[in-house]
């Protein structure tokens, strides 16, 4: 039976009622706190009405009581503190759910150690302009839609930051390749539970992108390349005819040393590659492939190569600039940045008239001519510095099928002709 007890304020009126439940005793016999509750005295009432609504009142709640639906003070507090404990949990578990902007800190400074400066400048670039779209996302809440949205958006609304023309297809399929091996990560880290560009194929060329075939040159127009190279700089010179003859990529070409090259024989070691970024400046670090490799060039490019050398020497010694054993350098003898090739060659083009010239046009030339006259394509690929003969082979298919056509005709004329 509910206990009803009245309560009053200094002058002495009732102003609520207490009303208290028993609740029993517990195992060692001592009584529980009753469960209670207070009930304001409507003012205006009359004590028949308000001990007839007080009592209606006491017997809901001991109903309710009965029926489990009412707390005591400290089973509230006991509820309270669990409320705010999950609600902490919570608040805690979505901290640590980290955005795009937070990961891609963790990403660059894990990396750091691992990639070159260059790489890791590109990395940086491709994802600050993923920040601008995804910075604050949470990392589980990116799905497939969301990164196919952004690539496609870069295809159609992507802006050159130089120019103000659309991304080019070679910068959009960087960003792809870029953001794959950072989610990558983020599932090796479990950070997301899978990577969501797992099945997202590779973006194609827009309809207005057509595809340039890799510039090459054919064995005639290479003789007339090096008959105007007569009219150029010596040093230009010998730096071209190196990376013709050599197919070494222009880094590779910068960070040269004389040291590297035996006159006597040709062989030449490949174990330096300049490359530049805009807060270290030029600096050197291993070849692509992260292998020194040993090609051999011609003798018309070796006497080339020993005349710009004492040329070079001669202008160091008027200047007193001390020798610092690079092949090729600036004209004060600091080291070239590798992009200087590639400036020079767009000049020497126009001149000439020599179409798409560039550093790696005549790495291709190399390749292919070679391929085309019968170089076996593991020779190549090893001169070219390429990780796996599978590259050489999907780079220079068409210059391989000529070379096996013509390795077939030869065992026709020595078999065949022969018996006829």
């Amino acid at each position: 039976m509910a206990s009803i007890r009245p309560r009053t304020n200094k002058q002495g009126d009732i102003v609520s009622y207490e009303i208290r439940v028993f609740r029993g005793r517990n195992a060692e016999g001592k009584q529980l706190k009753p469960y209670v509750m207070s009930w304001p005295r409507p003012v205006g009432w009359s004590d028949k009405a308000v001990q007839r609504e007080v009592a209606k009142v006491a017997g809901q709640f001991e109903a309710d009581c009965n029926a489990g639906l009412v707390l005591t003070k400290e089973e509230h507090r006991e509820q309270e503190r669990e409320a705010q404990k999950e609600q902490e949990l919570l608040r805690q578990e979505e901290e640590r759910k980290v955005t795009f902007r937070r990961y891609m800190e963790i990403f660059i400074q894990d990396k750091g150690a691992t990639y070159s400066p260059n790489t890791r400048e590109n990395y940086t670039v491709v994802l600050n302009r993923a920040c601008l779209k995804l910075g604050d996302m949470r990392m589980t809440d990116i799905d497939y839609l969301t990164i196919k949205r952004y690539i496609s958006d870069l295809q159609t609304e992507g802006k050159n930051q130089f120019n103000g023309k659309p991304l080019a297809y070679k910068t959009v399929l960087k960003h792809y390749i870029v953001l794959h091996a950072f989610f990558a990560n983020a599932v090796e880290n479990k950070v997301i539970p899978s990577n969501p560009m797992q099945d997202m194929k590779r973006p194609k060329p827009r309809k207005d992108e057509i595809q340039k075939p890799a510039v090459s040159y054919t064995a005639e127009e290479v003789k007339r390349l090096i008959s105007c190279l007569e009219a150029e700089p010596l040093k230009w010179r010998a730096l071209t005819l190196f990376m013709l003859d050599s197919g070494c990529r222009r880094g590779e070409a910068v960070g040269l040393k004389w040291d590297s090259i035996d006159f006597k024989t040709g062989k030449v070691e490949i174990c330096r590659n300049a490359q530049y970024t805009s807060g270290k400046g030029t600096y050197i670090t291993t070849p692509k492939s992260g292998k020194s490799r040993t090609i051999y060039i011609n003798k018309p490019v070796l006497a080339v190569l020993r005349e710009w050398r004492r040329e070079q020497a001669l202008q160091f010694m008027a200047q007193g600039i001390p020798l610092n054993g690079f092949c090729f350098t600036q004209d004060n003898g600091e080291m070239m940045n590798p992009q200087a090739p590639t400036a020079y060659l767009e000049r020497f083009g126009k001149k000439y008239g020599f179409r798409g010239i560039h550093p790696h046009a005549l790495r291709h030339t190399m390749a292919s001519l070679s391929i085309a006259n019968g170089a076996d394509i593991v020779s190549v690929s090893k001169k070219l510095g390429h990780a796996e003969v599978s590259i050489t082979l999907d780079v220079y298919s068409h210059e391989n099928e000529e070379a096996k056509k013509r390795a077939s005709s030869i065992l026709n004329e020595i078999i065949y002709r022969k018996q006829a």
